[in-house]
């Protein structure tokens, strides 16, 4: 008996998830001493659960709870975005919060301080807590945003690395644990969210109920622990085809863990640390991982392009020679180098089809993934031909749906904004003056509401001209592309549409006048009852 098209998803997954398993595990020379022993009271924290849950009942755990351990996978920038959308759902109601954060060792708390309060300059502060230095990872880019929620909102936080350089794990829970019941002490009426490697959640709470017990505090002190993107949860859940639609199960009372993420994808962004280490990839390694992608996804759909995979040229953010590289290959006019330039200055993936050069703005798998998708588009329907600009606008669609598609078969917990996102956008945006680095977002949800607002109409009342402008154009249908691909990914999954009718539409070339227009609008009416899942 065949396969579904998520049991073959799934066993595709667990291959990859194995590989990177070893490579992981092969790249470890020397391990901590006890670390065995502390993985395994992880393991078995997270091995199970008791029933699936909702973010809703997390967020009214949060609300019952003083000291929120949240925990964080370094590498994957997932993770932070992860505990970013956590705060921002719990501040409106709870504005008496203060930030944990494993990231910055306490030693440095006057110097966060500063940071915080706007007295010293984002450059200087990296410099002074030597945060590449102490973390190896380049983790400021994943943090970032973190910092700046935390000082708009005026919201205190915290360094809670406490231990000595040569601490073992144990230890460092331990003076981290002692950190964190100081600061409950002094600010009984705050919350205290604390971001922590994952493994330490198994550990550090108790570590802290011990100290507390001993300690002059007499108000009860409730906790909440969130684990995240356990292996063992994913794969069960997997296997009762739950994956792609629970993000939250309940482990035990006052135990969450958060499912934001495929384990691969986890894996994949400590892969990629591994192999650029100063920054910088070497050139045949980021052209194998794109062709594994490509190869990940037209096995699935059984798509069989042959040698055509190798004829493709990669460059990636830590490529500094790439710009050099181009400029001397003689492949584009100054008009098409001052264009990438444009795109490369506002950290932008592409795929340039008639030259099959793409370009990785940064090593997230979703990036490699959707351009991937790309490149196997192009492959099989060959280059875009002249279309009148109607034409062009619904074929920009249907190409950017597929490449979220594909992306999609590599993190099926890839998310994108739907049309209730972009409301929210419109909506707040009305309530402030919109500053100037923001108004393409703006101009692209206004407009992405009015077309889905539009129907079929848009076309017949001319709104199309108002997208004419190139950077609005492109943003409008990449919007609406992702959209469109997400709801292919779900109709796949719940067997609503087969295949090889997915297949078909990377062969498709749309090449007769109105066919776009046609093709999306079916596509429309095909999926229009097709649910995605709800995500925080």
């Amino acid at each position: 008996m065949p396969l579904s098209p998520r049991e073959e998803l799934i066993r595709i997954q667990r291959k990859l998830w194995l590989k990177n398993k070893e490579i992981i595990s092969n790249s470890i020379v020397v391990k901590e001493p006890g670390f065995a022993a502390y993985e395994k009271k992880y393991t078995k924290a997270v091995a199970g659960y008791e029933r699936v849950a909702t973010h809703d009942e997390i967020l009214s755990a949060i609300k019952d709870s003083q000291i929120i351990y949240v925990g964080d996978y370094h590498t994957c920038n997932q993770s932070q975005r992860s505990f970013l959308r956590i705060l921002k759902a719990i501040y409106p109601d709870n504005e008496n919060m203060m930030i944990g954060l494993e990231l910055i060792h306490k030693k440095h708390q006057k110097v966060l301080d500063n940071f915080m309060d706007g007295k010293m300059e984002e450059k200087e502060f990296l410099k002074k807590i030597g945060l590449r230095e102490h973390w190896v990872f380049d983790l400021w880019a994943n943090f970032k945003p973190l910092f700046d929620f935390a000082q708009y909102h005026e919201l205190p936080v915290f360094g809670i690395d406490a231990a000595h350089h040569n601490a073992g794990l144990e230890e460092r829970d331990e003076a981290t644990a002692k950190l964190i019941v100081d600061i409950a002490e002094k600010h009984p009426d705050h919350k205290i969210f604390v971001l922590i490697g994952d493994l330490h959640l198994a550990h550090l709470p108790e570590a802290v109920l011990k100290l507390l017990q001993k300690s002059d505090i007499r108000h009860p002190i409730s906790d909440l622990i969130l684990y995240q993107n356990s292996d063992a949860i994913y794969w069960d859940l997997a296997e009762k085809g739950l994956d792609h639609r629970v993000e939250v199960v309940k482990i035990s009372e006052r135990k969450f863990c958060r499912m934001n993420t495929p384990p691969i994808v986890c894996q994949q962004s400590y892969i990629n640390w591994l192999e650029h280490e100063e920054g910088e990839i070497d050139f045949a390694d980021s052209k194998s991982s794109f062709i594994d992608l490509v190869d990940h996804i037209s096995k699935f759909l059984g798509i069989n392009i042959g040698d055509e995979k190798e004829k493709v040229d990669v460059y990636t953010c830590g490529d500094l020679s790439f710009f050099e590289r181009l400029k001397e290959g003689g492949k584009f006019t100054p008009r098409e180098l001052k264009a990438l330039k444009r795109q490369i200055l506002a950290s932008e993936s592409y795929f340039i089809a008639e030259k099959r050069v793409v370009y990785l703005a940064n090593l997230s798998i979703n990036h490699a993934a959707e351009e991937a998708a790309h490149f196997l588009k192009h492959v099989c329907s060959g280059t875009e031909e002249r279309r009148s600009m109607e034409d062009a606008f619904y074929a920009n669609i249907l190409h950017e749906g597929l490449a979220f598609f594909g992306s999609k078969l590599v993190n099926p917990k890839r998310k994108c904004f739907h049309e209730h996102e972009f409301k929210g956008l419109v909506s707040y945006f009305s309530t402030v003056r919109v500053p100037q680095d923001r108004r393409l977002e703006f101009e692209t949800a206004f407009s992405v509401i009015d077309f889905l607002s539009s129907g079929e109409r848009y076309l017949n009342d001319g709104k199309i001209v108002k997208v004419l402008r190139s950077d609005l154009f492109f943003a409008v249908t990449h919007a609406l592309g992702y959209m469109l691909g997400d709801k292919l990914f779900y109709a796949m999954m719940s067997e609503r549409m087969a295949k090889e009718e997915l297949k078909r539409l990377f062969y498709d070339r749309w090449k007769n006048d109105g066919e776009p227009v046609l093709e999306y609008y079916n596509l429309q009416k095909r999926l229009r009852h097709i649910k995605i899942p709800k995500r925080m």
